[in-house]
């Protein structure tokens, strides 16, 4: 609403003035005074759409769309004026209200979506590209892929002096996106026709998929995060059982330094790699590079398991390392899996003494303070005794010096005094 009170040319000196008498009540029910003195000579036809959009905007706040989409017919006369010195301003207010009222309208058509964006196309240079964009993405979403793509298209060719260069990342994402819809086409085209298609249908189908792998794959070259438009380039080179390439293209978006860090770059090679069975050390050195630079991420737990059917030694170091690292996040502090492949961890190791020893002897005073406090034991044993359960017998396998009778004192751990045989319970539910 900043841009439309603005659009209003409310002036902040008419409440603060000396001289004005305005009591805060009238302020309250009217914040907008529309009668505030201008920059300007206002004419007739400047009062008047002024008064219009205010109007406007108070039939949006109030739900009423039907009354703003009369009045915004009138308002939308306000592209012909070329006193107005913000002009800038009223396009792109004409845009949004234009956008909004549509989207709210129960009895709008494409067509009444179609005449606004193509108004604002004409008028909003400055913003052309954003408007194509929303345009085809209403359009997609009203299943007209194909005319989306024709719009976008169109939009790719569009030339206007500077207002082009200005618009260099909007006009990259066109042509990002006329990729991404040649997917979407050939897409539904595959999943549509039947095993016995004809020759025109399989020649039009594979049409689609040269369009979209040259443009998406000249588009994933350059640094970003182009994760749907990656994955849209995966699935159709897997489709084409393009195996040693669709792994080319997610190694390059994985690792190539010049990219911003991206976890789900990390994921996609994961899970293609897993996909094609991939041996189990390419899993787990895929899964080492996500954790060194991702340790909280939801696939270390996966990433421990692996670590453990290895069965050494190191790996099992590094499991335990791993698991404690993500219980070191506050995001995962509460979690229960996260404790139970801890648990599990010290349980089937504890004859490797040594390596539990040296990690808990770096990790003792944090951990005692952040997970074992005695605020945090008297809080988790009554909002979630099975999850202070398990931190408990944790405790017990990673200190052997401390007295974890001590945390008997919490309510739970008094009525609980038959521990022994809930141990047993909860062994048989974490197995």
């Amino acid at each position: 609403m900043d841009d439309i009170e603005a659009e209003l040319n409310t002036s902040a000196a008419h409440f603060d003035s000396p001289g004005n008498e305005t009591t805060n009540q009238e302020i309250i029910k009217n914040p907008l005074h529309i009668e505030a003195p201008s920059k300007y000579n206002e004419t007739g036809f400047h009062r008047s759409s002024r008064k219009c959009l205010k109007i406007i905007r108070d039939a949006m706040l109030h739900h009423n769309w039907q009354e703003a989409a009369e009045y915004f017919t009138s308002y939308i006369q306000t592209l012909e004026d070329t006193t107005v010195t913000s002009a800038h301003l009223t396009r792109d207010v004409i845009w949004r209200l234009g956008a909004e009222i549509l989207h709210h309208l129960a009895n709008a058509s494409i067509d009444d979506f179609n005449a606004v964006y193509e108004i604002m196309k004409n008028t909003g240079v400055s913003n052309y590209a954003k408007i194509c964009l929303e345009h085809a993405f209403h359009l997609v979403l009203n299943g007209q892929s194909v005319e989306a793509k024709r719009q976008l298209t169109s939009a790719s060719c569009w030339r206007y002096g500077k207002r082009t260069e200005a618009q260099s990342l909007e006009m990259k994402l066109i042509r990002a996106y006329c990729g991404f819809l040649d997917y979407f086409i050939w897409s539904n085209k595959i999943s549509a026709t039947p095993a016995t298609e004809d020759v025109s249908s399989l020649q039009e189908t594979s049409m689609y998929f040269r369009q979209a792998s040259v443009t998406l794959k000249e588009i994933i070259r350059h640094p970003g995060i182009w994760d749907p438009f990656v994955l849209s380039y995966i699935t159709m080179l897997e489709h084409y059982n393009s195996i040693d390439e669709a792994m080319k293209v997610l190694q390059d978006y994985a690792y190539n330094k010049d990219f911003p860090s991206n976890p789900n770059a990390h994921v996609y090679l994961y899970q293609f790699l897993k996909r094609h069975n991939a041996p189990q050390s390419v899993l787990i050195s895929t899964l080492r590079i996500l954790h060194s630079a991702f340790p909280s991420h939801k696939l270390m737990l996966e990433f421990c398991s692996l670590l453990l059917k290895t069965h050494q030694e190191m790996a099992i170091k590094e499991a335990l390392s791993v698991c404690m690292d993500l219980l070191e996040f506050s995001s995962w502090k509460c979690d229960r899996d996260a404790w139970k492949r801890l648990l599990k961890i010290l349980q089937r190791h504890k004859n490797e003494h040594n390596i539990v020893k040296d990690e808990w002897a770096v990790r003792r005073s944090l951990w005692m303070a952040f997970h074992f406090r005695p605020y945090i034991i008297k809080t988790e044993s009554q909002k979630d005794v099975r999850l202070w359960r398990i931190k408990e017998r944790v405790l017990k396998l990673l200190d052997e010096d401390i007295n974890v009778e001590d945390t008997r004192n919490s309510p739970t751990g008094q009525r609980d005094r038959h521990h022994n045989t809930s141990e047993d319970n909860v062994n048989g539910s974490e197995s």
